[in-house]
């Protein structure tokens, strides 16, 4: 399995790393010019790498809310030097500022300046707004052991100053009173890893499906001693690429130490160690068993450079079920799997109502429900489908919650498909794997929930329908009077605005147009995301083949004067007039804006691979470091309006690498904004990151609470990258990755 390099630290992310060992846990803000203080690089240099005397340049850097300062702010830098050598000896030293200040342990108040200089073994370059500091290794001797810790802070009352003591010297310690933050240069190096487990994780084909094996990883010097607090890069890479193992570990963050579960991935993540140079690792097994023999590598490398690493391993005997694997589709007339509300007009008995007998009835509390998917629709879906498309509708919880729709049987997998509030009713489209027998798992966050679950369409072998990615979205239909964006198209003949009247004829509208490319014929559905603006009453949406009566399914539920989107994987029409669908409103009238991304068809195409526990890629609130999304442009920091997050979706948590054999040409994602300063739209597209932005969107935000849709979206070929444009203000984003095409 193909592994992404590690990139060299860039100033633009300049918060997806921080030191795992020494550092305070940053605290609250005494005033508002910042909230964070960032050094770059991180650490100040490799372990054990500076000959005596040698100096390297960092930036100290203020941000607020991960953006960096716009103009001059003040930081108060301290050293601690010679820290954890035994027997006690000195350290190196540090200057600071544009006369090279030099530091001591008091701290001393500094000044930002416009632009500062940094340059290490990692890399070099510029950061705005920051205070300049070079560090000088120790000499004329560098112990063996122990460390220099620089401290920065907003404030001397955030430093408190421990005397010197038993030949010990003293040394500052962040308090917790204001924002401090500290970087460090540990003298010793890490010259191997070991495995507590030894060259195999447990015997081969000892563990039963999911069992789970904890041990640690210890990273040692030459002299076979722990370095503690070290940095050290996990990967767990299968032998061909299946759907087996999956890992977690502690990596450590914060003084005093503080945990933080993170996901082990087929590309190198970086962890930090204890006190005892050691990261504590758990081992899952795959869920279910891989039929065929297969082997999962766990491996412990340096940072830098693979010049050194260490790889521990399972094997599997294979005698479990086959893992998912690639299947075209099958679109179907949506049918109604699951509605937990009681029997009444409109909702007929089925296995989650309050009357049921299955696996469960009635609304959803914290415990997940099992739904059996297997079986139902027309055609139903087969045995060993392999994923199932749904509209899922949550219904009136009792207190804000989140909903997470996942493979029956894989464990919760920390990600989410609908965020809504109490008493909120929200739709969102999910495309999902399958458990054994054909299950999924609804997973409520809080208080009790009803949810409808309408079955779109299913992946099996059995399938016929190949995808066909747009190269980037294209609107075909907007109701709107011409003005503004909205140009002269089939839903809006003359120029003025045509919106659905739920007492009028049903719109309907041809998918095949002279600018998205899509075929005149041979196409059986669509992937479109369909957005409701602006409706004058409570109503409901559902989209359909035109030549087919409506269905009892939904795919929007609109509360009055807003704009809400939704995924539609659709069929069309295949008689009469080719590629047509209908769109049906419930009340009042409302205006609707379609932006296809795609087709399906026999012929030509791709097909879908769902993963086997969806996967967080990303999380824009904490970065790449603290949240366990791996994908390379993912840092800390809120995306401005007009400008767009490019971010690589390829070669991590079994996705093939672009480039590569098997790389997806679309991946299908759960893309939730959250903490939005203002209302806005959110479009997601192609890399690279110069790509325009399309005339589309994907999601509509009016406040701060979370909104999410499921987006099918073209994967750039040369870096794996796909672009997420915020319109106004601020925000951040959320991706969790379901599945791809290839």
């Amino acid at each position: 399995m193909p592994k992404r390099t590690l990139a060299v630290l860039a100033v633009a992310a300049f918060g997806a790393l921080a030191l795992p060992f020494g550092l305070p846990t940053i605290a609250h803000a005494t005033g508002p010019a910042y909230n964070d203080l960032v050094f770059a690089p991180l650490p100040i240099e490799v372990a054990g790498t500076l000959v005596e005397g040698t100096s390297v340049t960092i930036c100290v850097q203020p941000q607020e809310n991960g953006v960096h300062l716009t103009s001059a702010a003040s930081v108060y830098l301290s050293i601690n030097s010679g820290q954890f050598t035994a027997p006690p000896a000195p350290g190196g030293s540090a200057a600071a500022g544009p006369t090279l200040t030099p530091l001591t342990v008091n701290p001393a108040l500094f000044t930002t300046q416009a632009t500062c200089s940094f340059s290490n073994s990692q890399g070099s370059g510029t950061a705005p707004w920051a205070v300049p500091v070079t560090y000088t290794a120790p000499s004329p001797t560098i112990p063996v052991n122990g460390r220099d810790v620089i401290v920065a802070a907003d404030a001397v009352s955030d430093v408190t100053i421990t005397p010197a003591s038993g030949g010990v010297a003293a040394f500052g310690t962040c308090n917790g009173a204001g924002v401090c933050k500290t970087g460090a240069y540990v003298f010793s190096g890490v010259t191997q890893y070991v495995f507590s487990t030894g060259a195999t994780i447990a015997a081969n084909g000892s563990l039963t499906a999911g069992q789970q094996v904890t041990f640690h990883v210890t990273a040692e010097d030459v002299t076979n001693n722990a370095v503690p607090g070290s940095f050290i890069d996990l990967s767990l890479v299968p032998s061909t690429g299946g759907s087996v193992g999956s890992a977690t570990a502690i990596n450590i963050l914060g003084t005093p130490p503080t945990p933080h579960t993170k996901t082990v991935t087929n590309l190198p993540t970086r962890f930090g160690s204890d006190a005892n140079g050691q990261v504590s690792i758990t081992y899952t097994a795959a869920n279910p068993l891989p039929t065929t023999a297969d082997v999962d590598s766990l491996i412990a490398q340096n940072h830098l450079t693979e010049t050194f690493h260490a790889t521990t391993t399972y094997t599997y005997s294979g005698t479990g079920p086959p893992p998912p694997t690639a299947n075209p589709y099958t679109a179907i007339t949506p049918f109604r799997v699951c509605d937990t509300r009681p029997t009444s007009q409109g909702i007929t008995a089925n296995q989650c109502d309050t009357g049921s007998t299955g696996e469960g009835s009635g609304p959803i509390g914290t415990t997940p429900r099992v739904v059996l998917i297997q079986g139902f629709g027309s055609p139903a879906v087969p045995a060993g489908a392999t994923a199932v498309v749904l509209n899922v509708t949550a219904i009136a919880p009792t207190v804000p919650t989140f909903v997470t729709v996942y493979p029956d049987g894989s464990g919760y997998p920390g990600t989410s498909n609908v965020n809504l509030s109490a008493h909120q009713v929200v739709a969102n489209l999910v495309e999902v794997g399958l458990g054994a027998g054909g299950k999924i798992d609804v997973f409520n966050a809080a208080g009790t929930i009803n949810v409808a679950i309408d079955i779109e369409g299913f992946v099996a072998s059995s399938s016929t329908g190949l995808y066909n990615a747009l190269a980037a979205p294209v609107r075909i239909c907007d109701t709107r009077a011409v003005g503004g964006a909205v140009s002269l198209n089939q839903c809006n003949p003359g120029g003025t605005a045509h919106p659905i009247v739920s007492t009028g004829p049903v719109l309907t509208f041809n998918v095949h147009t002279a600018t998205d490319n899509v075929p005149a014929t041979g196409v059986s559905a669509v992937v479109f995301n369909l957005t409701a603006i602006a409706p004058s009453a409570p109503t409901v949406l559902t989209a359909y083949p035109s030549d087919h009566t409506r269905p009892l399914a939904s795919n929007l539920n609109l509360n009055p004067g807003t704009a809400v989107p939704n995924r539609v994987i659709v069929p069309v029409s295949t008689t009469g007039t080719l590629g047509q669908v209908s769109l049906w409103n419930g009340a009042g009238s409302v205006n609707v804006a379609v932006d296809i991304a795609g087709y399906f068809q026999t012929t030509t195409g791709k097909q879908f691979t769902p993963l086997a526990k969806p996967f967080r890629v990303c999380n824009t609130q904490n970065g790449n470091a603290a949240d366990g999304g791996e994908t390379f442009g993912c840092a800390k920091a809120m995306i401005h309006g007009g400008t767009a997050l490019n971010i690589d979706v390829t070669g991590i948590d079994g996705i093939p690498q672009a480039g590569q054999a098997g790389a997806p040409t679309a991946i299908v994602a759960n893309v939730t904004a959250v903490n939005a300063t203002t209302g806005t739209f959110v479009t997601v597209y192609p890399g690279p990151n110069t790509s325009p932005v399309p005339n589309a969107s994907d999601l509509n935000v009016s406040s701060f609470l979370p909104v999410a849709n499921l987006v099918v979206v073209t994967v750039y070929s040369v870096d794996g990258t796909i672009n997420l444009y915020n319109a106004l203000g601020n925000i951040n984003f959320i991706v969790d990755i379901y599945g791809y095409y290839s």
